[in-house]
């Protein structure tokens, strides 16, 4: 499996977004995405996979650390995101379910914002360029839902 794995804050210090995963495609887009990760102070750790069905793999081993929050691209080849969160869904349940999914995307075809809310875990549906707001936006989401959970020793940030 190919992916790259990058920490940017210690986890003894409670990270806003503990594990992020970015799929994209893009090589380009992910190496920006990295820099802006990580100039955000917000994100623990950041898990990037160039393909969808290596990040699927990721997701079904046993003991991988908990994702909380997964940047996904529309527009890939093999699996495209629609086809990774289909899989996901069926294949983990509410393992998956429990997760949230951000579309990032440059498509502009309403159809696939359509699309993309008939998925239960998918909150955000983003137009490309990644921006801190972005992440701050994901950092939000994930604090009010720990909170509602009355889960109060595990809130972030």
């Amino acid at each position: 499996m190919t992916y790259e794995k990058h920490r940017f804050i210690p986890e003894d210090d409670s990270p806003a977004i503990r594990y992020l995963m970015v799929v994209d495609d893009n090589k380009v887009d992910q190496m920006i995405y990295r820099r802006i990760i990580k100039r955000s102070g917000l994100v623990g750790q950041v898990l990037q996979f160039l393909s969808a069905e290596e990040a699927l793999a990721h997701l079904r081993q046993k003991d991988r650390a908990v994702v909380d929050a997964i940047l996904l691209d529309i527009n890939m080849p093999r699996m495209d995101g629609f086809e990774f969160l289909a899989a996901a869904t069926e294949e983990l349940g509410d393992s998956f379910t429990r997760m949230l999914v951000v579309m990032l995307t440059t498509s502009l075809d309403p159809r696939d914002a359509a699309r993309a809310s008939q998925f239960s875990v998918v909150k955000q549906y983003l137009n490309k360029p990644l921006v801190q707001k972005h992440l701050e936006q994901i950092a939000d989401y994930l604090n009010r839902a720990t909170t509602a959970r009355g889960d109060v020793s595990m809130a972030r940030g």
